[in-house]
């Protein structure tokens, strides 16, 4: 069998920041690799051409052609970020969300690999203003689509591992490893002074939710207008696959709105539009977002990120403080 011929039109962007420097070698050590696998794929034929996307940060994606073939190729950095992704975006798209399709999914070594389908369009945050998809009703629907996203049940809670989460329990994914580092960094460097000695019934109510509910869900992560196709029905892609409660995803979606000094008050009535939202709940996994986010946005020095979500927990406290 021959081989197909290999040309790569550029090389991958390598990060500057100082916290990313260790997925740099990554991108350079994956270039040969990608070049052997692509030489025998079975889904191109004759010479391909690679181009690095200088998009993304715990991923290496590159778009593939051949005379007759377009796709994306996606290589995570660490297995830690997006293992699962073939597997989600499938379960997703037999519940009826629309998503790229999977040809091909695996693991170079120990990294996760996905091979989708190429779509040439734009996302919704290069479509529209924020503004703009509140008027036209994007934002609700997008907050429906990601209820429809929460309907399949997963088992287990945190990183994919073998299926399902690491964790077993709820209480299992707080007080593990990644967890009780960014809860121990953001007491240590005093981030949330006015509404630290909240943070244990934080935990409390969270996981009392999540016991009663029972079971995790597909969890994207990082739900948002940037990873979202601006197609009809809207397209998504691009998780950081997780298994937790559902309210986690909701309050990951604010939280990264919070952060650009924003509230997705639409996304969140689509969302919660045939049923009550438990604002206690929401607040709590609000509050556990912001945890997991504070150390990142303190290492890169983003001040105003802090601050939008800091003023956030402290202005909306009153729905959680009990007499």
């Amino acid at each position: 069998m021959s081989q197909n011929k290999v040309v790569f039109k550029n090389q991958p962007k390598l990060s500057t920041f100082a916290v990313q420097e260790k997925f740099n070698q990554k991108r350079l050590l994956l270039v040969p690799v990608i070049e052997n696998f692509l030489s025998n794929s079975q889904y191109f034929t004759g010479e391909i051409t690679v181009e690095f996307a200088h998009t993304g940060v715990s991923s290496l994606v590159c778009i593939v052609e051949s005379v007759k073939e377009k796709a994306v190729l996606k290589v995570s950095l660490s297995i830690a970020h997006s293992a699962g992704e073939a597997r989600f975006l499938n379960v997703w798209r037999d519940a009826g969300v629309h998503t790229p399709h999977v040809f091909d999914s695996g693991y170079f070594k120990d990294l996760p690999y996905v091979l989708m389908e190429y779509m040439a369009v734009p996302t919704l945050s290069e479509t529209w203003s924020y503004r703009e998809m509140i008027e036209n009703g994007t934002c609700l629907e997008m907050g429906r689509l990601l209820r429809k996203m929460h309907v399949p049940k997963g088992e287990g809670y945190g990183m994919v591992l073998d299926g399902k989460g690491l964790h077993k329990t709820c209480r299992e994914w707080i007080d593990g490893p990644d967890m009780q580092k960014r809860i121990t960094y953001v007491q240590e460097n005093n981030l949330l002074p006015d509404v630290w000695h909240l943070f244990p019934k934080v935990v409390d109510v969270f996981i009392a939710h999540a016991e009663k509910e029972n079971h995790s869900s597909f969890c994207h992560d990082d739900f948002g207008s940037s990873n979202i196709f601006a197609t009809k029905p809207l397209t998504i892609f691009d998780p950081n696959p997780r298994f937790n409660n559902r309210y986690t995803d909701v309050g990951r979606t604010i939280v990264n709105y919070v952060a650009k000094g924003l509230f997705p008050k639409e996304i969140v009535d689509g969302y919660f539009e045939k049923e009550a939202c438990d604002e206690k709940v929401l607040y709590a996994s609000i509050f556990l977002n912001v945890v997991m986010k504070l150390p990142r946005a303190q290492e890169k020095g983003l001040v105003d990120v802090i601050k939008n979500l800091q003023e956030y927990l402290v202005l909306n406290k009153s729905v959680f403080v009990v007499g």
